[in-house]
């Protein structure tokens, strides 16, 4: 369930940024209202356990679960620059492919040890992922390549820093607290860096968005670290899984309610992600 969870909460993620170009809502300030958002709503999960206390920032592990929040909200940055300068297409595809860096260093630093034929598979996601790609991305070429390959190491530090954290510090705090702490200090940065730039403060617009984006990127998050935990010693088969269902489950929203079109070759890997998924899962058939 928490797989399912994380899969159809990382997916919207997706469909409300396609929201955001479509009502003209810029990115930045509703993104830092998102970070706003999480932090408020996890203190009001938490209730009087909230992280507004002494006592929690001076946990050994506060340092490095608020350093998370400059991985994320960096991340999130570079997509929109990446965007900008080598399009959606690719950049959306270099984001996916940064699956293979958690992946590996679950296998190097947690020493887990995939079997063959989940090799095999996570092989066979990362090329479905990259012929699921929209048939152009605007004419852009290779003049962000640097960008991109920015993207693709930001977005898999940010999958492996919270695989570390959750696999280091899960048994001295709760999920709720690690992702109230990493968007707390993610929107200290958002708002920092919003106060000095020269653009006006976020409008209803925006507001509303980044409170809808907040709202479900919490869910994410908690999610991903529920499904982290039950998938422990095999978090690169998560990651790997998780990282197909995403990519299934958006572009088949793309197709059905944005009228997007595919090539064929995306057609192709829709295929082969079908049955990277099936081989990353064969022993569940003849284990």
């Amino acid at each position: 369930m928490w797989l399912i969870f994380s899969i159809l909460s990382s997916a919207a993620l997706m469909v409300i940024f396609k929201f955001f170009a479509r009502f003209e809502i810029r990115v930045f300030p509703a993104i830092v209202v998102n970070y706003v958002t999480c932090f408020v709503l996890g203190n009001l999960l938490l209730g009087k356990h909230n992280i507004v206390s002494q006592a929690v920032w001076e946990q050994h592990w506060f340092p490095f679960v608020v350093g998370m929040g400059l991985l994320f909200i960096s991340a999130f940055y570079l997509m929109g620059l990446g965007t900008g300068l080598a399009g959606a297409g690719a950049t959306s595809v270099a984001a996916k492919m940064s699956v293979v860096i958690p992946a590996a260093v679950s296998m190097l630093l947690l020493h887990e040890k995939p079997g063959m034929f989940i090799l095999l598979g996570m092989l066979l996601s990362v090329f479905s992922v990259y012929l699921m790609r929209p048939e152009n991305n605007g004419g852009k070429g290779l003049r962000g390549l640097w960008v991109l390959l920015l993207v693709f190491l930001g977005s898999g530090m940010v999958d492996t820093g919270l695989n570390l954290v959750k696999h280091n510090f899960g048994n001295d705090v709760d999920d709720y607290t690690i992702s109230t702490v990493v968007f707390g200090g993610a929107g200290v940065i958002g708002l920092t860096l919003m106060l000095f730039q020269k653009g006006k403060l976020p409008d209803w617009k925006e507001i509303l968005g980044g409170v809808v984006l907040g709202c479900t990127n919490y869910a994410s998050l908690i999610a991903m670290f529920g499904a982290i935990g039950a998938y422990k010693g095999q978090t690169a088969w998560f990651f790997a899984v998780n990282n197909i269902g995403v990519v299934w489950v958006s572009t088949l929203i793309s197709i059905l309610f944005f009228k997007e079109k595919i090539s064929k070759a995306g057609y192709v890997g829709l295929i082969l992600a079908a049955l990277a998924v099936l081989l990353m899962n064969i022993h569940a058939f003849f284990g």
